[in-house]
């Protein structure tokens, strides 16, 4: 297989891509973007063994989520290349058009609403076949900085990547995460009133949470069950792994649970990593 590492990155218009390749950049990949689907193939095997970052959307010219999604299904078995797609609400993107008083690239004579739909139909083929779904809606520009140079970094290549997420059920599911663990069950420290303003990263609000039996004996098991499963996911060819523990705000059960399980699982044979979405609002 070509050493060579190729990303190709793509996904909604305003949800990041562009974004995302000068973070890449910055990571030492040779960034192309709005690439013709005539030049891919002659881009991706151009004999360097540069690594490269490719964005393609509906700009693009001969723009086809079906022709590109063939091939990288044929390139993904003789070279390292992965797919990552950008994800947002459709209220999240409307609001950004708004703030920037840009237009969608599509200009269609219909609501920006449908526009952003019909670009979700047109993209649909690119996105399941994804190696890795951001969602940006609720991700400022330093998160997904550390999102992705923790995930690409060249050196970083050959292990499985393994993102931690905290997150409060009342800003939405993060719709990245592969597995989801709901910690509602545990007793909420923001009603005991000097632990209310507090987060999971405090000593009280983490004594007063290890002193539940139910919360050390969640953490135990499904320490136990993720080490069990790591090795599977990696066998299958899986290269990033997203868990994510959510609360009701996100600021203290979710991010207290979601730093004790990062250090459960913290070795040299993984890539770890934890973010905390919610935390700062």
């Amino acid at each position: 297989m070509n050493n060579k590492k190729v990303i190709i990155v793509t996904g909604l218009s305003g949800a990041g891509r562009s974004t995302a390749l000068k973070i890449l950049e910055d990571l030492g990949y040779e960034a192309v973007d709005n690439l013709p689907l005539s030049l891919l193939s002659l881009v991706v095997n151009n004999g360097t063994k540069t690594n490269i970052a490719i964005g393609i959307d509906i700009r693009s010219r001969d723009f086809s989520g079906t022709e590109i999604s063939k091939f990288i299904k044929k390139n993904r078995e003789n070279m390292n290349l992965e797919l990552v797609f950008f994800e947002c609400e459709s209220e999240v993107l409307i609001d950004r058009y708004k703030a920037t008083r840009r237009l969608h690239p599509l200009k269609l004579d219909i609501p920006i609403k449908d526009i952003i739909e019909q670009e979700r139909v047109w993209l649909a083929p690119l996105k399941k076949i994804a190696d890795y779904i951001v969602d940006s809606s609720n991700l400022e520009l330093p998160a997904l900085n550390n999102t992705l140079s923790s995930f690409f970094q060249i050196e970083k290549q050959s292990k499985l990547n393994i993102r931690v997420l905290s997150f409060g059920y009342k800003f939405g599911l993060p719709r990245e995460a592969d597995i989801v663990m709901d910690v509602r069950f545990i007793k909420n420290p923001y009603y005991i009133e000097k632990l209310k303003n507090l987060t999971g990263k405090d000593t009280p609000v983490i004594n007063y949470l290890e002193k539940q039996e139910i919360y050390n004996s969640f953490l135990k098991k499904i320490t136990s069950i993720t080490l069990e499963l790591f090795p599977v996911f990696k066998s299958e060819g899986k290269k990033y792994l997203t868990i994510a523990f959510g609360c009701t705000g996100g600021i203290h059960r979710s991010v207290a649970i979601a730093e004790k399980f990062y250090n459960n699982i913290s070795n040299a044979k993984f890539n770890v990593f934890i973010d905390h979405r919610d935390l700062k609002k």
